[in-house]
């Protein structure tokens, strides 16, 4: 006796289903792909975010730490005192200026840190006794910076809100800085800097 081979296809309506399922979890694996792709990336961001956060913050410890007793003066000949700050900026010169060339200026530096738009800048002079025409250099240290406040201890560890203090001495020195720094992204940074009794020759 001989059998007839019968041979079973796909219908149109399986081909379909399949079709429609490979589709589905194609698409569920690009949104997944896409979501570690895109944590990946914010992970990087955030990673990158803290790097310069915490390189801001060394700065300007490394700079307060470096405070040099040397007054300046302003584009009109005013004496300017060796500290000078408000809530949201810091002025001050100091030690270490990098001097590779040894070019024909002085190994100190007028710097200033400021809150602008957000952003967290960094001044620097080219000279500590300015022209009219002198212009700092501005390196934008950090951006997201909702908030910046600076408080000054003096000798009796009292606050000041600006320094120098009113009646103060105008070449003096706060005994310690605190500064707040709101980032987004971050909790809130708070320092408190001490500043040298007698700054580095």
């Amino acid at each position: 006796m001989t059998h007839a081979s019968h041979q079973h296809g796909f219908s149109l309506l399986e081909m379909l289903v399949a079709v429609v399922l490979f589709a589905i979890a194609s698409a569920l694996a690009y949104g997944g792909l896409r979501g570690i792709m895109r944590a990946q990336e914010q992970g990087i961001e955030a990673k990158a975010r803290l790097g310069r956060l915490q390189f801001a913050v060394s700065l300007i410890e490394r700079d307060m730490a470096s405070v040099a007793r040397r007054s300046v003066r302003d584009a009109y000949g005013g004496l300017r005192p060796v500290f000078e700050g408000e809530a949201q900026r810091v002025e001050l010169t100091r030690h270490g200026h990098a001097n590779a060339l040894a070019l024909p200026r002085a190994e100190m530096e007028r710097v200033a840190y400021v809150l602008r738009e957000e952003r967290l800048l960094r001044l620097r002079w080219p000279v500590l006794d300015r022209a009219p025409a002198t212009r700092p250099v501005e390196d934008e240290l950090l951006d997201g910076l909702r908030r910046m406040d600076v408080v000054y201890l003096d000798a009796r560890g009292r606050e000041q809100r600006q320094w120098p203090p009113p009646h103060g001495e105008a070449q003096s020195l706060p005994r310690a800085v605190r500064i707040m720094l709101e980032v987004e992204g971050f909790d809130e940074i708070l320092r408190v800097i001490e500043l040298p009794l007698e700054p580095p020759a």
